[in-house]
């Protein structure tokens, strides 16, 4: 279980670093992507104009190290490289070559599966206390963060993140288990009232719960996903490897946002 664990992680950070495809030894590039590479441009401009992916997703607008099996637009990773443009094709979200038992099994078609199964992106001291450093000798932070923040500089309005936090998490991690719970929460917007006692909960009991992005409840509102030992502000530190990693305790943190 632990390395099936590793291995949804590993494929995790593939999905998400903006460092170019690994090259898959010996394979050649198929008729697909040689076709691709004529894909008119205004293809995937249509698919921005209705979805607003483009900091959301896998990086897009960057060419590739080595040869994909999918097609590419001007020599570039875009949208329609992984999925097909006619809402009809691929299965679920119209992956190529799709549909796909596990969604993650796409990324595996460029990248190599060995070379990222180790990562786990909460893990992120090595032995001596230093950041643990991953593929291309990047600090494992780069796995969410566009860059390696500063822990003793930076604050939340600081950091760059290379996607919305959910969508990071969901590399990974499931959905809720209570459906209704999270549509109640994930991506909301407080109400003025909340907003003045989430406030107030946090000077009082000296917490970060940031909503980020777009002052909207996420994930990492109530989830620290860092290890202990990374943020030095005490308030934003508060739930790093604590149970399910809760910045406080439930149901405390619970009457943070709700008046009782």
């Amino acid at each position: 279980m632990k390395n099936k664990h590793l291995i949804l992680l590993g494929a995790a950070v593939i999905a998400i670093l903006a460092i170019g495809f690994v090259p898959r030894g010996g394979s050649a590039q198929s008729t697909l992507a040689e076709e691709g590479a004529g894909l008119p441009a205004n293809k995937y401009a249509d698919c921005l104009s209705c979805h607003d992916y483009r900091q959301n997703h896998h990086p897009v607008d960057i060419p590739p190290i080595g040869e994909v099996p999918f097609p590419l637009t001007g020599g570039m990773i875009t949208c329609v490289t992984c999925h097909f443009d006619d809402h009809e094709t691929g299965g679920a979200n119209f992956l190529r070559e799709g549909p796909y038992l596990v969604q993650r099994d796409i990324c595996y078609k460029c990248h190599h599966q060995e070379e990222y199964k180790g990562m786990n992106p909460h893990r992120m001291l090595d032995e001596s206390g230093g950041l643990r450093k991953i593929v291309g000798g990047m600090t494992v932070c780069v796995v969410c963060h566009e860059g390696t923040p500063n822990p003793d500089v930076d604050r939340t309005e600081d950091i760059r993140l290379r996607a919305d936090v959910g969508f990071l998490c969901w590399r990974c991690h499931p959905p809720m288990v209570n459906a209704l719970f999270q549509a109640q929460h994930l991506l909301v917007e407080p109400s003025l009232e909340m907003l003045r006692n989430l406030e107030r909960k946090e000077t009082e009991l000296n917490v970060l719960l940031p909503l980020i992005p777009r002052d909207r409840v996420t994930c990492s509102t109530c989830h620290n996903p860092h290890q202990k030992g990374v943020i030095r502000r005490e308030a934003a530190a508060k739930g790093a490897d604590e149970p399910d990693r809760l910045r406080l305790p439930s149901p405390r943190l619970c009457f943070a946002c709700h008046p009782f």
